[in-house]
């Protein structure tokens, strides 16, 4: 409410002291009987509450206003002129002259620290001390010192001194620290005043031009208010002497209008204020520094020379402009206060970057570029660009650069850039050295872009450029070794930057962790360790180069490494980039190069258990024929160096599960897959080495592997599996603890093995899951996918009583859901498991349980539950549950669900909207109902799904199904002769519109189901005109295939057919390789035997 700031005015000092120990209400009045009781009113009703709540703080702050401010009559504080008057000095500073008055303490009002906490509890401690009487004499002499009885500009030498000796004897001296402060601020406001006073009235000759930058103490000043204030209270303490400087210095009271004046103005010493703040290192003196140099260079530029002054003035000439050691002082700054970003409380004039060395940078720039010429002085170097990025890359490291706009490895690189640019376009200080490149690389790696990697690879390129090694994509080349051989341009003899293994290496990584690793990726790659390994081999037998072989001693000099021999980890690297592509004999034939070199001596490349793990990590992931084959290959060489007595790679357990995964890979097209698989197993089980037992995500992996071959053998096992887990476990083997994934993946195998009684075998683990649980088991708690995958099997087993089945897991579900098991809570793939269930069931009520379930899900995902969606998948399977439940009205309940669909899509889920498989699944239920006009019903349902396309509605485009659904309903119309010729009329159109379209072509179904037009709406003697069109059509398509030859003939008259085909021979007796080559030219046929010539034969 009332700020710790005070001045007392009154000759004698106050012992605060002894007012705190006596502070009742009669004391305070006693105290203040100076004041009038109109004027002290509110005051002493201030003081009682202060006084009943014994709040000493009420005495420190209050009393000191009594005692010290004037009063209007309801005893508010007025700023009203006393009789005595005692001006404000800093009024006073800025009129140039001041008032003596014997101890006047100043304090200031402070705004929260850099912690967030007030200066007035500092502050306060110099409230409550007493000053001393050696304070006393300093404040009375500084006074003086300040009085109007000097003017500015009549000081005399031994009182320049005087004041100069005033200010280090406040800033060194006294416990009241902030009043110290405070008036080494106003007597150095006071040489300034005198310095800039008397150049304005022009008196030359004064003494005041002895006014020098030492006898300001500002170094000194610095330092004593960088101890006492943070944050935004630093800055503002600096800057108000800065603009005193600058209204002193070059806003003088005479208005400047000539060129030749402005010369004659004195010059602000920005740099020495600048270069002082720097000393600090500390982030609220790296922003005041920042701001400085930012009004310094803001004044010198005529199109914003106003902003700090509220007078005309021509362009501020200044004999010392900021310089790039200027600014690069500030960016040091900045780097050394660790101030990663910019401070909550600080708002840089201009921003590009929110790391502040950056930011600077990108100003330079900026400035530069603007007028290259003029601003030759700002142009960055070396300091500037190495600066910045080491900022950058600390912010990276901390984790403190969250970036909206870009990534700091991408600044870093745009940064290097630069400096490249520079020092090419001739400029000698931006020569880049080995450090900047390294700081530019790493950042790239950690910025954790994939796309980065590109990036780095053009710092690897200008590394090798500059260094004479290579030229610029050189190794893309089949000349890359003879290149690297040649004598390079000595323009850049001096750039010490040639690469080691550690930047090739950092390049392979990335590669190894991009998004997609692909052909191209693997071929750089690999051309990158050769060149690496040229590099090695030049150098063993001599360059012709010497330039690069004194370079390549001066690197030995400075103790860096400058081999590029490529290590265990470039190989091992070059082995995962190859996994990644899908390239596993890449990968195999780099472990046998490492082995090659191993064996001739080189152990640096000795392959190791990465390497070996790697490599079948590859096989594994390739998902060939032979990848098992291989991987167990792997292994087995691993073996056989364990046995001769290299023990660092026997094949551990993350070896021989990755030979698992190889073998899951591989079990459908292998028969010994699993077998392979279980042979590990057993060898694991046998093997003395703890490190060698199979665990718990070994046997999963067995169990999968058994999964891809399916069958009864898979289902067996799986249950065998499960068991062997819990028997382990039980006999001490921890690392086999069934878990819910093992049970999972069992009863996935189960589900899948397309055995009779699958169901009831999922049944009955999830049913022991489920008990397990009960009784105590919380690892082996049933998960939603547990139930999903039984009912996955009641959906394949087509049980008629598999829909209630699933149904009644589902509400088991919600019921362990409503005790508080949330990993079983029923999402959309478990309701539309259920629908499934019961679609194959053929039960009667299939259609109208699935319907139920899905008006269920569509409550729970309205009132917000989305786990619970419907998705098309639902809906579908909705409808072919109507379909399937053979009711006579199943035809109008899937006509109505379809139409649901486009309503809800409009209105409340567009995820919703239907597909062309559900109008697909529409022309099946017109197929397949009673309606004995499926032509027309099929023709209306077809038109809508046309209509609904051409009005840009993309996932409902009719495709070869939709057209082949669209013959078949039509094939199946009833009624009179001429009621099928029109039915037959209408699916003929259709199929002349499916010929004009040239991205959709007849597949194997198209022309049987034409052919059942036929046979189903037309005479084979009456219609031989649209008989002998439609064979036309058959003929010219070329793709009559064994079964549609038969159909064909078997409706055709025999005349008719063999005349077509030119033969006298009974065409029951013809086979398809007898037809025309062209009749047959889109089919593929094969041999056939005697036996199988004559399967057309009539009976």
């Amino acid at each position: 409410m009332i700020q710790a700031g005070l001045i007392v005015r009154r000759a004698r000092v106050i012992n605060i002291g002894s007012i705190r120990r006596n502070y009742s209400t009669t004391s305070l009045l006693r105290l203040s009987e100076s004041i009038s009781s109109s004027r002290r009113i509110k005051w002493v009703k201030l003081f009682s509450t202060f006084s009943s709540s014994n709040c000493t703080l009420g005495v420190k702050i209050i009393l000191p206003r009594i005692l010290t401010r004037k009063c209007d009559e309801k005893g508010n504080i007025t700023t009203k002129k006393s009789p005595s008057p005692s001006p404000d000095p800093i009024s006073l500073v800025s009129k140039g002259s001041f008032s003596a008055q014997p101890h006047v303490i100043f304090q200031n009002t402070f705004s929260s620290t850099a912690n967030g906490e007030s200066a007035s509890n500092s502050e306060n401690s110099d409230a409550i001390h007493p000053i001393s009487k050696n304070q006393a004499k300093l404040l009375e002499r500084t006074e003086t010192l300040l009085s109007d009885d000097f003017p500015a500009g009549t000081l005399t030498v031994s009182q320049l001194i005087d004041v100069s000796n005033c200010i280090f004897l406040w800033i060194n001296t006294g416990e009241h620290r902030y009043l110290g402060a405070k008036q080494a601020e106003l007597l150095i406001k006071r040489l300034i005043l005198e310095r800039g006073g008397g150049k304005s009235l022009g008196e030359i000759d004064n003494e005041n031009t002895m006014v020098e930058w030492d006898m300001l103490k500002f170094e000194k000043f610095v330092i004593y208010i960088n101890s006492l204030y943070h944050g935004q209270d630093f800055t503002e303490k600096i800057l108000s002497i800065v603009s005193f400087f600058e209204k002193e210095y070059i806003s003088s009271t005479k208005t400047t209008t000539s060129l030749l004046d402005c010369r004659n103005l004195l010059e602000v010493p920005y740099k020495s204020i600048i270069s002082t703040l720097c000393k600090r290192r500390t982030g609220h003196a790296a922003a005041t520094a920042e701001q400085v140099l930012h009004r310094f260079e803001t004044r010198l530029s005529s199109s914003s020379r106003n902003k700090y002054d509220n007078v005309n003035i021509a362009p501020y000439l200044h004999s010392n402009p900021p310089t790039v050691p200027t600014y690069n002082n500030v960016i040091s700054c900045w780097f050394y206060s660790n101030s990663d970003n910019y401070p909550r409380h600080y708002e840089p004039n201009y921003f590009h970057d929110i790391n502040p060395a950056s930011n600077i940078l990108y100003q330079m720039l900026h400035l530069y570029n603007l007028d290259p010429e003029n601003m030759e002085r700002i142009r960055p170097d070396y300091g500037s660009f190495n600066m910045a990025i080491a900022s950058l890359s600390e912010l990276q490291k901390n984790g403190n650069g969250f970036r909206s706009h870009q990534a700091i490895g991408k600044t870093c690189f745009d940064h290097l850039s630069t400096m490249i640019q520079f020092y090419k376009d001739g400029y000698e200080d931006c020569a880049p050295d080995y450090k900047i490149f390294l700081k530019v690389l790493n950042a790239l790696e950690l910025d954790r872009r994939r796309g980065n990697w590109s990036l780095a690879r053009k710092v690897l390129e200008e590394m090798l450029h500059l260094s004479g090694t290579v030229d610029s994509n050189v190794y893309w080349t089949e000349t890359m070794h003879q290149d690297a051989s040649e004598k390079r341009d000595n323009k850049w003899k001096n750039v010490n930057v040639f690469p080691r293994t550690k930047d090739f290496n950092i390049i392979l990584a990335m590669i190894a962790n991009a998004d997609v690793v692909d052909q191209e990726k693997l071929d750089y790659a690999t051309n990158l360790v050769d060149l690496m390994e040229h590099l090695v081999k030049k150098e063993r037998s001599g360059y012709d180069n010497e330039s690069f072989s004194n370079r390549i001693v001066q690197f030995e000099g400075h103790g860096n490494s400058y081999n590029c021999k490529p290590d265990i980890f470039t190989y091992n690297t070059l082995i995962s980039i190859a996994a990644n592509a899908g390239r596993p004999e890449v990968a195999e034939e780099t472990l046998k190069k490492m082995a090659k070199k191993s064996a001739a001596g080189d152990f640096s490349v000795k392959p190791d258990k990465t390497t070996f793990n790697t490599v079948i990590s590859a096989w594994a992931r390739s998902k060939t024929h032979s990848s098992g084959d291989k991987a167990a290959g792997v292994i087995h060489l691993m073996q056989k160096m364990a046995d001769e007595g290299d023990e660092s790679v026997r094949p551990d357990r993350i070896s021989l599960t990755s030979v698992m995964n190889s073998l899951i890979s591989s079990a459908k097209r292998s028969r010994n897959a699993p077998l392979q698989a279980e042979d590990i197993i057993q060898r694991m089980e046998q093997s003395k080495d703890s490190h060698l037992q199979p665990d718990t995500v070994t046997y999963t992996s067995l169990i999968k592997c058994w999964g891809q071959k399916g069958g009864l053998k898979a289902a067996e096992r799986a249950e065998k599996i499960i068991d062997t887990l819990h028997k382990r476990y039980d006999d001490g083997y921890i690392e086999c603890k069934p878990d819910s994934y093992a049970y999972n993946v069992a009863l996935d195998t189960i589900a899948k093995s397309g055995v009779g009684d699958a169901a009831e075998r999922a049944e009955a683990v999830l049913n022991r899951m489920k008990n397990l649980f009960n009784s105590g088991k919380t690892d082996l708690a049933p998960t939603t996918e547990s139930f999903a995958t039984v009912m996955n099997a009641l959906a394949r087993s087509g049980n008629p009583e598999s829909g209630v089945k699933a149904e009644e897991l589902l509400q088991t579900m919600h019921n362990l859901q409503n005790e508080g098991i949330s990993n079983v809570e029923p999402n959309t793939i478990a309701y539309t498991t259920c629908i499934m269930a019961w679609r194959n069931s053929g039960h009667k009520d299939a259609g109208k349980r699935a319907s139920f379930l899905l008006q269920k899900m569509e409550a729970y995902y309205d009132e917000g539950l989305h786990d619970l969606r419907p998705n098309v998948i639902t809906y579908t399977n909705v409808m072919e549950a109507w379909i399937s439940s053979g009711q006579h009205d199943s035809f109008e309940r899937v006509k109505a669900i379809l139409d649901h669909m486009i309503h809800r899509s409009k209105t409340v889920d567009s995820e919703c909207a239907p597909t062309t498989i559900c109008f697909n699944v529409a022309l099946k239920a017109i197929r397949l109902s009673s309606e004995p006009m499926k032509d027309q019903k099929a023709q209306i349902l077809f038109d809508r799904m046309k209509e609904m396309h051409e009005s840009g509605d993309v996932k409902v485009k009719p495709s070869i199904q939709t057209y082949n659904a669209f013959f078949s309903a039509c094939a199946l119309t009833e009624g009179s002769p001429e009621r099928r010729r029109a039915a037959f009329s209408i699916a003929i159109k259709a199929l002349l519109e499916l010929q004009k379209k040239s991205n959709m072509h007849a597949d194997s179904y198209t022309w049987p189901a034409v052919w059942k037009l036929c046979e189903n709406l037309l005479d084979a003697e009456k219609d031989i005109s649209w008989i002998n069109r439609v064979f036309e059509y058959t003929v010219k398509s070329g793709a009559i295939n064994e079964l549609l030859f038969n159909n064909i003939r078997r409706f055709l008259p025999k005349e008719y057919l063999k005349k077509k085909i030119k033969t006298e021979k009974d065409v029951y007796d013809l086979t398809v390789h007898d037809l025309p080559s062209e009749w047959t030219r889109n089919v593929t046929l094969g041999k056939q035997s005697k036996k199988n010539q004559k399967k057309g034969r009539r009976k």
